[in-house]
């Protein structure tokens, strides 16, 4: 197997490769870039990925970047069953992939207007405009991911999958104290974040990275 370094920041998409990591019985390293702390402008995680974000795995001295990436090379890593991602049929397979594609797509930059306005506007007055603006397609795409899991217990089914723990980045952030009060209700969600916290590799993510019921939702 290869030798697996994982950089992360708390509570930011690196969670869900964290998840899966846990979940998956591999050997791993975690270390700690946190991104509220400027440390992934730091030259020696730029010297690791020079676009200066999180994830990344360095794989046997190699970077891979991206969430989605990232988690089809653990599930194909994974000496686990059933496989974290579907290995066939080909469709099932790219269900895992819409998932992934959905999230990173579609669900992330509804979030923008909200955590990184400055990446939009140069005008610090115009932000609350920018998030008012938002807020339809900020509801809407959550609306979307909560009926797409109605009679579901996993993403794709009966099966725990890498989509599951991807889901959970999203569901945490959009019930932090400064995002909860425009989130609309998601009663499928809410259930599956649930069974994810249930989880014993969810709980050891969560206790590498600091998180806790006390701290969770802190803006």
């Amino acid at each position: 197997m290869p030798d697996l370094t994982l950089y992360f920041s708390p509570r930011a998409c690196s969670l869900a490769c964290h998840v899966v990591l846990e979940e998956s019985g591999l050997e791993f390293s975690a270390l700690p870039v946190r991104i509220r702390k400027d440390e992934h402008r730091r030259p020696e995680y730029l010297a690791v990925n020079p676009w200066g974000k999180v994830p990344a795995l360095v794989v046997d001295g190699r970077t891979l970047t991206e969430t989605p990436a990232i988690l089809t090379l653990i599930a194909d890593l994974a000496p686990v069953a059933p496989p974290l991602l579907p290995r066939g049929p080909a469709l099932e397979r790219a269900r895992g992939h819409e998932w992934m594609s959905f999230l990173s797509s579609t669900v992330h930059p509804v979030f923008r207007p909200f955590f990184r306005p400055y990446l939009m506007l140069d005008e610090p007055a115009m932000y609350p405009r920018l998030r008012e603006t938002g807020l339809p397609l900020y509801r809407k795409t959550l609306l979307e991911v909560d009926r797409r899991l109605a009679g579901r217990r996993w993403a794709l089914g009966e099966n725990y999958s890498v989509c599951d723990a991807y889901l959970l980045v999203f569901h945490i952030w959009c019930q932090r104290e400064d995002m909860v009060g425009y989130a609309p209700d998601l009663p499928h969600w809410a259930e599956h974040r649930a069974r994810m916290e249930d989880r014993p590799a969810t709980q050891r993510a969560f206790a590498r990275e600091g998180l806790s019921d006390a701290n969770i939702r802190d803006p």
